[in-house]
């Protein structure tokens, strides 16, 4: 019951680009259920899916994870191609071939695909090879096509050096990588097999080669997964983030399979007489100064030549090999973390491992969103559409804010301005004009200021334009420019006492004949 549980649950987008990038590759539906350690029946309904999407195919492993999961999940599979009968007509001819001198199954296959122009890809068809010959128990030499494979490893044993501050002698673990068909090699000392330093290491390699192959096979990951805290996410799936990034396949080898790593085993071996053993009584003082001396000795290892041959590691990989390896991206592999958040009323949500929040748009307030980020940039998806990205900010208790998130009425708060207020009180008169311009001279703070005048802004609408301007004549004749004496001015009606005032002085008295002039005084 559990077994069919776990069949039914939906693979992540993560995994389907791998499925896809490993048959696009030529890789046939058992070979990457093998690899990839999931059921044939798994494999078949998805490559059906991806077959049938309306997006051309080359788009499909550039769309964002959560966009993708939306297309996929709900269609339907189709059939297998009926190939495998005309390949297994062939099996006897293939064998008794491999027989012969310098035939390899890289030249049968070549000569097999110019029959067969649809046939199999060259892992597909050595995949075939293999299960006829275990049926025979034949016995097949394990060979590489250029740019297939890089297999990587950890060195068992540490490389030490001194810490210069504290004189305690400190053990580095050491990254090695061989690629499969030149078996040029890559080494180098790192602080720890931990997630950030496992994936820098790897993205070193890859840029030593100068490219990328179709597939990397590390060790059981099982073996090399670090338990994570809450914000970071576990090795496979980080694992699985950089394979879609650099556009190659994670191809895990196989636990009690030797034959599966055997490549970057044998140069974990040959690092220790041909690295470690020249290198043994020289004392580093840092992991920089070991790399340099790593560097030394891996140009001189790559440059030997092999046993039998005239060729080098080194010569192999620049001439037949570095040719198939895929160009690099533009971008390095930044480490992908997730978090499922709500939107909060403040149309933000706070990302916890900074405490700093990130605005989304306002309509997506009281909602359930996936949140992606790296060191550089925080993305925000809905319903796996990206509704928002920021630039990472790690200062606590601080807002990153896009204007077009908010409603129209708080997007024109946040454009206030002094001009912005000048501009309005032109509008009113010039006396209001001038009051508004000492208040945003003589505050501290423009928010202070911006304040002041928003008030003065809601007595014009609360009292009309004809007082407020009355109020801004007095407060300039006694030099009193404030929100808090123009509102006193308006509310205790002071205006309508001086204006009884004025009409008073202007009232002339009547005429009367006992009322004497000033003549009279003379």
């Amino acid at each position: 019951m559990q077994k069919e549980t776990m069949a039914r649950k939906p693979k992540t987008a993560g995994m389907i680009k791998q499925i896809y990038r490993l048959h696009s590759q030529g890789k046939g539906k058992k070979t990457i259920s093998r690899e990839l350690g999931i059921s044939k029946n798994t494999v078949k309904k998805y490559l059906a899916i991806l077959e049938s999407l309306p997006a051309q195919k080359e788009n499909i492993l550039k769309q964002e994870d959560e966009a993708l999961s939306q297309y996929v999940h709900g269609q339907k599979s189709q059939k297998e191609d009926r190939r495998y009968h005309y390949l297994i007509s062939q099996m006897d001819y293939f064998f008794r071939e491999l027989q012969r001198p310098g035939v390899t199954r890289w030249l049968l296959w070549k000569e097999y695909r110019q029959k067969e122009i649809h046939g199999y890809s060259y892992s597909q068809f050595c995949w075939h090879l293999q299960q006829w010959a275990k049926k025979r128990q034949i016995s097949l030499p394990q060979d590489h096509a250029p740019g297939d494979l890089l297999y990587i490893d950890f060195a068992g044993r540490t490389f030490p050096y001194v810490d210069t501050e504290t004189g305690e002698i400190k053990q580095a673990q050491v990254f090695v990588g061989v690629l499969g068909y030149s078996q040029y090699s890559y080494i180098e000392a790192i602080e720890s097999q931990k997630i950030q330093d496992f994936v820098r290491v790897l993205g070193n390699c890859l840029h030593y080669f100068g490219g990328v192959p179709k597939g990397i096979v590390p060790d059981n990951l099982k073996s090399a997964v670090v338990k994570s805290d809450r914000y970071e996410p576990g090795l496979n799936k980080v694992l699985e983030d950089f394979a879609n990034h650099y556009g190659t396949a994670i191809i895990p080898a196989r636990s009690r399979k030797p034959k599966d790593k055997s490549l970057a085993e044998a140069f974990v071996s040959h690092s220790y007489s041909h690295i470690y053993g020249p290198l043994r009584d020289r004392e580093f003082h840092s992991i920089g100064q070991i790399n340099e001396a790593f560097k030394e000795k891996l140009e001189l290892y790559n440059q030997r030549r092999f046993q039998r041959s005239d060729n080098t590691r080194a010569s192999l990989f620049e001439r037949e090999e570095k040719p198939h390896l895929k160009t690099l991206p533009g971008e390095r592999f930044q480490i992908k973390k997730y978090r499922d958040l709500t939107v909060q009323k403040n149309i933000h949500i706070l990302l916890y491992e900074d405490k700093h929040y990130y605005s989304a748009p306002f309509r997506y307030v009281g909602e359930k969103v996936r949140v992606i980020y790296t060191n550089r940039v925080v993305d925000i998806y809905h319903k796996g559409g990206k509704i928002a990205s920021h630039l990472r900010d790690r200062s606590p208790n601080r807002y990153t804010t896009v204007k077009e998130h908010m409603p129209s009425h708080y997007q024109k708060y946040l454009d206030r301005s002094p001009e912005y207020y000048l501009s309005w009180a032109r509008n009113q008169s010039r006396e209001v004009e001038q009051v508004v311009e000492t208040i945003l001279s003589t505050r501290a703070h423009p928010e202070q200021a911006y304040k002041s005048c928003d008030g003065i802004k809601a007595l014009a609408r609360k009292t009309g334009s004809e007082k407020l301007i009355r109020a801004c004549q007095k407060a300039l004749q006694v030099n009193a420019c404030s929100y808090t004496f123009l509102k006193r001015v308006i509310e205790n009606g002071m205006l309508e006492v001086e204006e009884e005032r004025e009409k008073a002085s202007q009232k002339q008295l009547p005429f009367h004949s006992n009322i004497r002039g000033s003549d009279y005084y003379k």
